[in-house]
């Protein structure tokens, strides 16, 4: 891991620790995320990186240690979470307006991984989803937007900008009744099958295209 190659482990860690200021995430979680986008890097996968659901800011910049250089999308209100709808679930209520971030606390984040190639959307993503300019080729999408709605319309806006290959992160699918419908009506509406992957107590994440993860058919061919 890590944001250079004169960057080490120690101080990537380092780093991350400090990351679990700005976000809900513990520095575990954190770094799963960074692993997750090292992965990404270490395939060569070209695009940007796009965030849906920012808070403040510790998730994105955590990912930006594991895929530097590449330009980052942020997508927030900044006002907290908007009302969850009937697809979400009792467990839900109560919520809106919690969860609020601020843009100077997400600058302050981006700065500690050292990430300065950024675009901060602030608004509803209703609203920021049609801004121009937008991302072209993703590399890595991290939906953490907790509710049906706003999961649903994050991965139809971008899922298809994210190149094969690409991976696609869902920080609510374990937490949040409305991700995980959300997820499961996209993939439905689309006939894909992705290969998902657990990290946390509530992250999932996936590749785009992936079908198995055989690494080798030689080792299962052994007489």
């Amino acid at each position: 891991m890590g944001n250079a190659e004169t960057t080490t482990l120690a101080e990537t860690l380092g780093r991350i620790d400090r990351l679990a200021e700005y976000s809900c995430s513990d520095s575990r979680e954190l770094t799963r995320l960074c692993e997750i986008a090292c992965d990404v890097r270490d395939r060569g996968v070209a695009g940007d990186l796009v965030e849906c659901g920012v808070r403040n800011g510790g998730s994105a910049a955590a990912l930006s240690l594991g895929l530097p250089g590449r330009h980052i999308w942020l997508y927030d209100s900044f006002e907290g979470l908007p009302p969850p709808g009937p697809r979400d679930g009792a467990a839900a209520d109560g919520w809106a307006g919690r969860c609020r971030g601020t843009e100077d606390r997400v600058v302050a984040a981006l700065e500690i991984a050292g990430a300065r190639d950024y675009t901060v959307r602030p608004g509803w993503f209703a609203e920021t989803f049609a801004a121009r300019p937008a991302p072209e080729r993703i590399a890595l999408l991290h939906v953490d937007a907790d509710w049906y709605d706003s999961v649903i319309d994050s991965l139809e806006r971008f899922h298809p900008l994210v190149v094969d290959g690409g991976t696609i992160v869902l920080g609510d699918f374990g937490h949040w009744e409305g991700c995980r419908e959300a997820f499961y009506d996209f993939c439905r509406r689309h006939d894909l099958k992705p290969l998902l992957e657990r990290y946390g107590h509530s992250g999932a994440w996936w590749v785009k295209g992936r079908g198995h993860n055989r690494a080798s058919l030689a080792r299962w061919d052994m007489p």
